[in-house]
């Protein structure tokens, strides 16, 4: 928890609040956006919000912290497999929702991708977007490196691949958000495993991504 009084709120109170200031920004959207209408969400009293947080966008930067705070756990709880079915499974994960409620996991990154579109107004907004995409490169990074290191995958820059599928993985979700193009995370999922996993393996028969 980042605000300065957050640790004293109660962890079930906190977490309803994360959630309605979620949905507050998916219904309302974020340049819009007032307390009352994550008050409107939330059971207990606007004072109460008023009382721990400073307006709405301190409200967003602890939905930013928590988000990075649930990225953390998750990167940590990685499932303890091999570095391709990792980084298949890293990506059915953020393309195809393999692992979380369809609904819930677009409804979340819808959030973001909203935040985002505003970030260039506050500086700590863009902050914490930006260690949330560093992270999750820095994770891929990882994947990707073990995978040399293990000689499955062809030795390459992990971070260069790493930043490049991230930003495949953007777009497919901007064309579905913004452009309801709900076609668009399953064909970048094809398109990533086409031109960039099975061209990092070794022996692959397509043309390898070593001079990457």
């Amino acid at each position: 928890m980042a605000s300065k009084n957050s640790s004293e709120i109660p962890e079930d109170t906190y977490v309803e609040l994360i959630e309605a200031t979620i949905s507050a920004v998916y219904e309302t959207g974020y340049a819009d956006l007032g307390v009352r209408d994550i008050d409107a969400k939330f059971s207990k009293s606007r004072q109460l919000i008023h009382h721990y947080f400073d307006g709405k966008d301190e409200l967003i930067t602890e939905l930013l912290v928590y988000l990075l705070s649930d990225e953390h756990e998750e990167i940590a709880s990685s499932m303890d497999a091999d570095p391709l079915t990792k980084l298949n499974a890293e990506l059915d994960n953020i393309l195809l929702s393999t692992y979380m409620d369809d609904d819930e996991f677009w409804k979340v990154f819808t959030v973001v991708y909203e935040i985002q579109a505003q970030a260039h107004h506050n500086a700590e907004h863009q902050r914490l977007l930006n260690e949330l995409t560093d992270e999750y490169v820095a994770h891929l990074s990882e994947i990707l490196q073990d995978g040399i290191d293990e000689g499955i995958f062809d030795d390459v820059n992990p971070q260069q691949i790493a930043m490049l599928i991230n930003d495949l993985i953007a777009g497919a979700h901007i064309r579905k958000i913004h452009l309801g193009q709900d076609e668009a995370p399953g064909n970048a999922r094809e398109t990533i495993d086409q031109l960039i996993v099975s061209r990092l393996l070794v022996n692959s028969s397509t043309d390898t991504m070593s001079g990457i």
